[in-house]
């Protein structure tokens, strides 16, 4: 619910708004009540309420001077004013400084408050979701680069929403919303009055603005936890979230490679730099032609240098997700496999967990491979070679880039080729490139000239010509004759 604090110089006034009115029909709660604006004042800046409704004519400080000053602050609390009728130029003032409203003492029923409520509650909403994406897009840019310097303060902490404490969390699942906040074994009672969860790749920032900082019992010392890592961050004193996020993600990322879980608290003096954000290229390729060759010691070797990369340029464990995610997918589509969209590395809570997933899933992709379409000869090295071909049907192919594949003499690829299928590479990369040309004429309407290079031909004459040779028909008459019923 929405929080109230009344503000009103009369306590018989106050206790009759209080009982009197339909407050948890419109989703507020009073939670205080003040006898002028100087009390008002002390109480909204170390609570932060979400309304205050507040008698314009008070002693010691009246509603106007109250609410300028919190404007002054930049607190966006909402306010409406209570008046009588002949305070129309502080009324004026007040709406000018960006009151919500006035009711007229004369006239206060639960209806008129009723439909004073229901603006504001409007009005909170609105900006409950404004503030949310700011949040979301803030938070977007840090987990795209960790290290950026040049992320700006962002609005929210200056304005409507000051996080006053951050927790990350690595939590093992693909969602983490407010109700898993408030399990967590760091509150006494009642989850902060103003709190925002961000999730991706199994990593949740939570940000939260506490009004009494005595709901926290945070433990004052690292505790176990099978099911999640979690780092708590100091108190937050000014409004640098970027630096202490990324403390906090260099320590997560430490415990991550550690293999560690429970509760932790983030160790400045120590944190190593996020400085490497991309694979290296060499390690990739090598990894991808570990595959392509369906060689399981070279892809075990290419994988563990990766893996052992990782851990040493302590790459944070947003991009080791991201990468691995990244990777699967290609391997999926080499290996002609169905792509899961719920792979699981952001579901994983530490470096090994996430290794070996990753090994299990690229094995599976290679046996899928084996098992689906290349087992064509009684040699493995001749079906590596033509499941090569197959990947890889589109590019120019010299004779010694396949000898390296099945790792032998090119002569003796050559005779053991031609023994084996009956054909001469040659000719088997031709039967390929038709038999692609020919799936490509019945199941698209793309250019003949367009299907030609598709397929590997340097030009459509060309194409053409092997085509007519090959299947005993032009291109443009085999399309026509297949596709006609």
């Amino acid at each position: 619910m929405w929080t109230v604090l009344l503000v009103e110089d009369e306590a018989f006034v106050r206790r009759s708004i209080r009982k009197g009115m339909p407050w948890e029909e419109n989703g507020f709660k009073v939670v205080e009540e003040c006898g002028n604006g100087q009390e008002a004042l002390a109480f909204i800046r170390k609570n932060q309420p979400d309304l205050v409704i507040c008698d314009i004519m008070m002693p010691v400080m009246n509603g106007v001077e109250l609410l300028a000053q919190l404007r002054r602050e930049n607190l966006g609390t909402c306010f409406i004013m209570l008046t009588v009728m002949n305070e129309f130029a502080y009324i004026q003032q007040a709406m000018e400084l960006g009151a919500s409203g006035y009711v007229l003492k004369l006239y206060l029923t639960p209806e008129k408050m009723t439909e004073a409520l229901t603006k504001v509650r409007g009005e909170l909403e609105r900006n409950a979701r404004l503030v949310s994406q700011e949040i979301d897009d803030y938070c977007e840019a840090l987990y795209h680069e960790p290290k950026q310097q040049s992320l700006a303060v962002p609005v929210f902490s200056r304005d409507v929403f000051q996080p006053n404490l951050l927790i990350l969390i690595a939590h093992g699942k693909h969602s983490f919303d407010k109700q898993d906040v408030c399990q967590l074994p760091i509150f006494e009672s009642e989850m902060p009055a103003r709190v925002h969860v961000f999730t991706k790749n199994g990593v949740s920032t939570v940000f939260c603005s506490f009004a009494e900082l005595t709901k926290l019992n945070i433990p004052n010392h690292e505790q176990r936890s099978d099911d999640w890592i979690m780092v708590i961050s100091d108190w937050l004193t000014n409004e640098d979230i970027h630096t202490v996020w990324t403390g906090m993600v260099s320590r997560l990322t430490e415990l991550w490679y550690a293999g560690r879980t429970g509760i932790f608290f983030p160790k400045p003096k120590a944190l190593k730099d996020l400085t490497s954000t991309n694979l290296p290229w060499p390690l990739e390729k090598s990894l991808i032609q570990a595959f392509e060759q369906m060689n399981q010691g070279m892809l075990d070797n290419a994988r563990q240098e990766i893996w052992t990369w990782m851990r040493e340029a302590h790459l944070s464990l947003l991009r080791v997700k991201e990468i691995a995610e990244r990777l699967d997918r290609l391997f999926a589509e080499l290996a002609l496999s169905p792509t899961n969209s719920a792979s699981g590395y952001a579901e994983t809570i530490s470096h090994q967990e996430a290794g070996s997933l990753f090994k299990q899933r690229i094995d599976g992709y290679v046996a899928h491979w084996k098992a689906a379409n290349y087992e064509v000869t009684d040699h493995a090295e001749i079906n590596k070679v033509i499941a090569y071909m197959n990947q890889h049907f589109e590019e120019e192919m010299p004779l010694t880039l396949l000898a390296g594949i099945a790792t032998m003499d090119d002569k003796y690829l050559s005779v053991l080729f031609k023994k084996k299928t009956g054909k001469t590479i040659t000719e088997y990369m031709l039967g390929i490139r038709i038999e692609k040309a020919c799936s490509l004429l019945l199941q698209t309407d793309q250019a003949i000239a367009l299907i030609g290079a598709k397929v590997g031909f340097p030009n459509e004459n060309y194409f053409a010509r092997i085509f007519r040779r090959e299947v005993g028909m032009p291109p443009s008459v085999y399309r026509h004759q297949h596709t006609k019923s």
